[in-house]
């Protein structure tokens, strides 16, 4: 991997720190859901204020998505990164040591902002380093590291609340917040050329419409977009359609929930060593036509009545295979004509990507009838954007050609 960065002349990060970069935030919300019973008795409030818990995580996540990445592009990337962890790490610790459920929530809310950097800024690296394929491969092999946050988070947080208390669990993420910045300030290159840092750079509201009104850009960032949401439906909806729905026993609940997740790494795994041999825009068709083939499984089964359990985890493990194929290459597209501005593209991507799995969240709550129609509904319709959203899509030489004239800002330090 290293290699064509350095031949760029920057020195690319490891893909572990990146994907620990990305995969904080994941680690931030799983870890804490086994703990929601217990604040709500610690604290005697009523389950809807317990959840405001994860609510102002997002909403901090969402709102610092659109600033990190902007001023990123201003002064580059470590120093937002590592004031971002140490805001996340004073946070956890604030959260630890909470005293009440507001301080609590104010201290979610800001452990939200400070994740946001995370996510945001691996992707800017990884468009300051590598381009086209190399991206997409980079990319892929970020999803596979980073899809052991929420395969372990939930175990993990079930261990040090029976152990140890609720606290500690806001006590291990601020440990992981420390060990993440010490590794970034020894290990973490600056990725963005001093001479693009002091270069002169539009105003914010323009950056956010220059990529806004960017048709690829636009195109594959609502791709990524509408296929989240089809993801964040199952992680929303899947403890009421299996353990309230089916009935399936909680200890089994972990092993099931894991499957998905399994597939999409499955799913990277596959794009990272196809990516070498066929072109990323290929295989990102393939990945839309199996995210929109196994919505429409899945909606079809829920409503027939068919296939019980199978009927849902078979279909939603197709769906995120087809992920897998997605989010690295079209995350890839919609970042390549944006160099200059990869912070401000990353952050528009990660706050739309936020918000529609927000929206598809609250729908499948909103809609649940004690079956899994209103999970397949919405993983359903979200294939069925996918697809429409990609069709739009200008053609792959076209996609080429911006490419070539849009290459790594490493080639331009």
């Amino acid at each position: 991997m290293s290699d064509s960065a350095v031949s760029r002349g920057v020195r690319a990060p490891s893909v572990l720190i990146l994907a620990g970069l990305t995969g904080l935030s994941a680690l931030s919300i799983d870890m804490s859901l086994p703990a929601m019973p217990q604040l709500q008795r610690t604290f005697g409030a009523s389950v809807g204020a317990v959840q405001l818990t994860l609510s102002l995580f997002l909403a901090g996540f969402a709102i610092g998505q659109l600033a990190c990445g902007v001023v990123a592009d201003r002064i580059g990337r470590r120093p937002v990164l590592l004031a971002g962890l140490a805001l996340f790490t004073v946070a956890s610790l604030a959260c630890a040591f909470s005293p009440s459920l507001p301080v609590l929530l104010a201290g979610r809310l800001v452990q939200g902002l400070g994740a946001s950097v995370g996510p945001i800024l691996a992707r800017a690296i990884v468009r300051d380093c590598f381009s086209g394929a190399q991206a997409s491969g980079v990319l892929s092999q970020i999803t596979q590291v980073m899809i052991a946050a929420p395969l372990v988070a939930p175990t993990l947080g079930g261990f040090l609340l029976v152990w140890l208390g609720w606290p500690a669990i806001f006590m291990t993420l601020a440990g992981a917040g420390v060990l993440l910045w010490l590794i970034c300030w020894r290990r973490l290159p600056e990725t963005l050329p001093t001479a693009v840092r002091q270069a002169e750079r539009p105003a914010l509201l323009r950056s956010y419409v220059t990529v806004a009104t960017h048709p690829e850009s636009l195109r594959h960032g609502l791709t990524i977009c509408f296929s989240y949401m089809g993801m964040f439906a199952y992680i929303s909806g899947s403890p009421f359609v299996l353990i309230d729905g089916f009935g399936v026993p909680r200890g089994l609940f972990g092993v099931l929930f894991a499957l998905p997740a399994l597939a999409l790494m499955a799913g990277a795994t596959l794009n990272r060593r196809w990516v070498v041999r066929l072109a990323p825009d290929r295989l990102l068709r393939r990945g839309v036509r199996l995210v929109f083939g196994a919505g429409v499984a899945l909606g079809a089964l829920a409503w027939l009545g068919i296939g019980g359990v199978a009927g849902v985890m078979v279909p939603m493990m197709a769906y995120m295979v087809g992920m897998g194929l997605v989010q690295p290459n079209a995350t890839a597209a919609a970042l390549a004509p944006h160099g200059r501005i990869a912070g401000v593209t990353s952050s528009l991507i990660g706050s739309v990507q936020t918000a529609g799995g927000a929206i598809s969240g609250a729908l499948v709550g909103a809609f649940y009838d004690h079956t899994p129609r209103s999970l397949a509904t919405t993983v359903a319709i979200a294939g069925a954007l996918t697809l429409l959203v990609h069709r739009a899509a200008r053609p792959p030489r076209a996609m080429a050609e911006e490419e070539a004239v849009s290459p790594p800002l490493a080639a331009e330090a």
